[in-house]
C-alpha cells in the first residue's frame, strides 16, 4: 500500500475481527442463553474447522516472503520503543477487558436490561467497533501519534462517564456505542506504530503486538475479577479501565517524547 494508506489497509484487515464481534458476540450470547454456554464453544469449533478448510483451499501454494531469521528478528526486543508500544497495547486492551468481560452482569444487574436486550446492546457495541476501526485507520494515516493520544484521552473520559450512565438504559447504550468506536479506533494506530518501530522484524513485531493485546485481555479480566472479589461493586469496574487507559496514555506520551528527541538528535548530527 502507499505510505499514506497503510493504516487504512490495516483497518480493513481488522474489519474481519470487528464484524466477528458484531455478529459473533450477540449470537454467541443468545445461543448460550438458549442452549447453554457449552453450545457456543461447539459452534466456535465448527467455525474454526471451516476457516481452516477455507484457508487450505483458497490460499496460494507459494507465497513470496522476504527471507529472515526468527532469532535475528528477536533482536527487535532490544529496542525500548518497540517494548513501549507493546506495553501500550497491553494497557489499552486491559482497559477494555477489565470492564467488557463483565458487561453482561453490568447490563443486567446495574442497568436493568433483560438477557434479550443485552444481546442487542452487544450488537450495538460491535457496530461501534467496526466504525472505530475504519476511523482509526483514516486518522492514523493523517497523524499517527496525535490520533492515538486523542483516542486514549477519549477512552479515559468515556469510561469515567460510563460509571455514571450504566445506571440508565438510553445513556448506557449511547456510551457503550461510543466506547466501542474508541476501543477499536486505537488498533490500527498501534499496529502501524509497531510496524514502523520494528521495521527490521515486521512479521515478529506484528505477532507480538497481537500477543500483547491478548495479554491485556487476560490481565484486564483478572483485574476486574480481583476488584469484584475484593468487594467492590460492578459500577466500580470502569474506574479500573480508566487507570489502565491513563497508563497507556502516559506510556504513549513518553514514547512520543523519546521519538521527538531522537529526531532532533539525528537532525543535529546531519547538520
Amino acid at each position: 500500500m502507499a505510505p499514506n494508506r497503510r493504516a487504512q489497509a490495516i483497518a480493513l484487515m481488522f474489519t474481519g475481527l470487528t464484524l466477528a464481534n458484531v455478529l459473533g458476540v450477540p449470537l454467541g450470547t443468545a445461543l448460550g442463553q438458549v442452549a447453554g454456554w457449552r453450545a457456543t464453544f461447539w459452534v466456535v469449533t465448527l467455525i474454526g474447522l471451516g476457516a481452516a478448510g477455507a484457508l487450505a483451499v483458497c490460499l496460494p501454494k507459494h507465497i513470496e516472503m522476504r527471507e529472515s531469521s526468527i532469532l535475528r528478528e528477536f533482536n527487535v526486543l532490544k529496542n525500548p520503543q518497540v517494548l513501549m508500544v507493546l506495553g501500550i497495547s497491553v494497557l489499552a486492551s486491559a482497559s477494555l477487558f477489565s470492564v467488557f468481560t463483565y458487561i453482561t452482569p453490568i447490563l443486567e444487574d446495574v442497568t436493568g436490561f433483560s438477557p434479550h436486550a443485552v444481546t442487542l446492546v452487544l450488537l450495538l457495541f460491535g457496530l461501534g467497533l467496526t466504525v472505530g476501526s475504519t476511523l482509526g485507520g483514516k486518522l492514523a494515516d493523517w497523524k499517527l501519534l496525535r490520533s492515538l493520544l486523542t483516542f486514549l484521552v477519549s477512552i479515559i473520559v468515556v469510561q469515567a462517564i460510563f460509571a455514571a450512565t450504566m445506571h440508565a438504559a438510553i445513556p448506557a447504550m449511547i456510551t457503550i456505542f461510543v466506547w466501542g468506536v474508541l476501543a477499536f479506533a486505537i488498533v490500527p494506530p498501534l499496529q502501524m506504530l509497531i510496524v514502523n518501530r520494528a521495521s527490521d522484524a515486521p512479521n515478529l513485531a506484528s505477532t507480538l503486538n497481537q500477543g500483547a493485546f491478548n495479554l491485556g485481555n487476560a490481565t484486564g479480566a483478572w483485574l476486574g475479577g480481583m476488584t469484584i472479589g475484593a468487594g467492590a461493586a460492578l459500577s466500580a469496574l470502569p474506574w479500573v479501565g480508566v487507570v489502565m487507559a491513563c497508563g497507556a496514555f502516559g506510556l504513549t506520551l513518553l514514547s512520543a517524547s523519546l521519538d521527538r528527541r531522537a529526531r532532533r538528535g539525528s537532525i543535529g548530527q546531519a547538520v
